[in-house]
């Protein structure tokens, strides 16, 4: 909701919203955090300057199924070593690197895609 006022502003429109307790803990909390001493302007700042990430399901669903296809193939392998007896060290260590790289590649995704919106 926005209501005009008649003031001799640059800034003639105003912006009603509510808050729960908590989330205006929340608020005043960042606002002390951020050393600010004008509200409107800290909101206008984190409004105005800043985006808001949204995230699509659709995709973070897909994301989800291929990192869950993985874990299935490493327990796959995990009760397969345990059967046989036969795993080596090197194989762990290049297992852990390999989790390691796709998790980094699945944060780094995330980032990219966030940027773009």
């Amino acid at each position: 909701m926005s209501t005009r006022i008649k003031r001799n502003l640059k800034r003639n429109n105003r912006i009603f919203f509510d808050l729960s307790d908590k989330e205006l803990e929340i608020f005043n909390n960042r606002f002390v955090k951020y050393k600010q001493t004008n509200r409107s302007k800290f909101i206008r700042e984190l409004v105005l300057n800043n985006y808001i990430i949204i995230n699509d399901d659709e995709n973070l669903r897909g994301l989800v199924y291929e990192v869950n296809k993985i874990g299935n193939n490493l327990n796959q392998l995990t009760k397969l070593s345990n059967e046989n007896k036969n795993i080596y060290k090197d194989t762990i260590h290049r297992m852990k690197d390999q989790i390691k790289e796709v998790n980094d590649l699945i944060f780094e995704s995330l980032i990219n895609h966030n940027k773009v919106r």
